[in-house]
């Protein structure tokens, strides 16, 4: 399977960045298809379409990601087995994954519409707006089966280590969106709608070519004779107990994020399309961030696995570093391009001039917010969810009760001050518990 032994400090930064660069690309696979979605529609003009988009993206984005535990979870059981040599487990996982993608997905198709009958009015926008929410969150749930197996697939990969195959599997399912949203968006002229169906198809067709390359990959994972515990109801009710936790947590962040979103709406339809521009970006910066705390959580679950704290320090001390190097120059770029960045997005001038007051906010989110991706790495490796939960709810709690403040005082600048908030308490709430972690291990 793999030498667990724990690597040279040197080695640990030659394995974070083979690992965090291929999952940086991978990553986009999130933020891509709401990207695309936002800059295509974009160039149309339409900044009622924009903030269609904005709304509905949200809406689908919290249903969505509120079963992210299901790539989580995955991947901190998966490379907690293969830093303990399990290959019956390593498979083990996948199938009770699997099926639970399954059945999540099919309950989502079954609820979305009084979803979105109850959800989208929430978000306060105009009825054009509004309209054209819902639209774009009924087609874009139409995939929610493969989305959710294309989250265990790539949680497994990260687990396994195995980015190479999460990357391949991540740039087809982004060059099918950019393909298929361009023909349907603009030679089709369906709008929002085109935008909702080209980013569906293109997850199910990832997913369905994803269980090819995962069925190849299960014929060199070693195992045993005894193939019984590969169905386990047991060990299947402890993953759903513990992902609980995580499944929490999830819906937690997006709920806050969905919330701000909202918050925006109210202020005005040109408001929330370029807040929607600034949401794409920092949404952007969250998943560069997340490649490294997706390496985080493969080499801390590879040293929770093998119980070994030194090689745990090295991943936990590594990881921060390149991180807060990644940030340095995200924060540098977005200084240096940011107005031109914005222009990408929408070629209404409105829309522009309303966002530009506010990239200063993006500027500085990438060193205020690279602590609490790497935290979040090195919990879920542990399947520490409980922790990351109770952090969470402080963190949501303490943003939401910070707007009622900031936002009567400075408008949507205090919108994106109590955001920074949220990311630091994220951050501060993790590192307090983090001693939990190397002191339950045996060496």
């Amino acid at each position: 399977m793999t030498d667990t032994a724990a690597p040279s400090s040197q080695s640990t930064h030659v394995r974070i960045l083979a690992l965090a660069i291929p999952a940086i690309l991978a990553n986009f696979s999130a933020v891509l298809p709401n990207l695309v979605d936002t800059a295509l529609v974009g160039q149309t003009g339409d900044a009622t379409a924009l903030g269609g988009i904005s709304v509905g993206a949200a809406l689908a984005t919290l249903i969505l990601w509120a079963f992210a535990f299901l790539r989580l979870g995955t991947a901190g059981f998966t490379a907690q087995a293969f830093g303990a040599e399990d290959g019956d487990e390593i498979k083990a996982t996948l199938n009770r994954a699997l099926s639970l993608a399954w059945i999540f997905g099919f309950v989502v198709l079954l609820v979305m519409v009084p979803l979105a009958f109850v959800a989208v009015p929430l978000f306060g926008s105009s009825e054009a707006v509004a309209d054209l929410a819902a639209r774009y969150f009924h087609y874009r749930l139409f995939s929610a089966p493969f989305d959710f197996t294309n989250y265990v697939i790539l949680g497994w990969l990260i687990g396994l280590q195995r980015v190479g195959r999460a990357l391949a599997l991540q740039l087809l399912l982004n060059g099918l969106n950019v393909v298929l949203c361009y023909i349907l968006v603009f030679r089709l002229h369906l709008g929002v709608d085109g935008a909702a169906i080209a980013t569906a198809i293109a997850q199910t067709v990832t997913a369905v070519i994803g269980f090819v390359v995962v069925r190849r990959l299960l014929r060199i994972v070693p195992l045993s004779d005894d193939a019984g515990s590969l169905i386990d109801l047991d060990k299947m009710f402890v993953l759903i107990s513990v992902n609980f936790d995580i499944f929490l947590r999830t819906l937690a962040i997006m709920f806050i994020m969905a919330y701000f979103v909202g918050l925006g709406a109210r202020m005005g339809d040109t408001t929330v399309a370029a807040n929607q521009v600034l949401f794409v970006l920092l949404a952007t910066i969250a998943q560069t961030f997340d490649g490294f705390a997706q390496s985080t959580e493969a080499l801390a679950g590879q040293a929770v696995g093998a119980q070994d704290r030194r090689q745990l320090r090295h991943a936990v001390w590594g990881s921060l570093l390149w991180a807060l190097l990644m940030a340095l120059a995200l924060s540098a770029l977005l200084y240096r391009f940011g107005p031109a960045i914005i222009g990408l997005f929408s070629v209404d001038p409105t829309v522009i001039a309303l966002a530009s007051p506010y990239l200063p906010w993006l500027v500085a989110t990438p060193l205020v917010a690279f602590w609490c991706y790497i935290l979040d790495g090195i919990f879920i490796g542990a399947t520490r969810g409980r922790e990351m939960r109770n952090g969470m709810i402080i963190a949501g709690l303490g943003a939401i009760i910070a707007q009622y403040f900031l936002i009567p005082a400075f408008g949507n600048h205090g919108l994106w001050a109590s955001l920074m908030l949220f990311f630091i308490l994220r951050a501060a709430t993790l590192y307090l518990w983090y001693p939990r972690i190397p002191r339950a291990l045996a060496h």
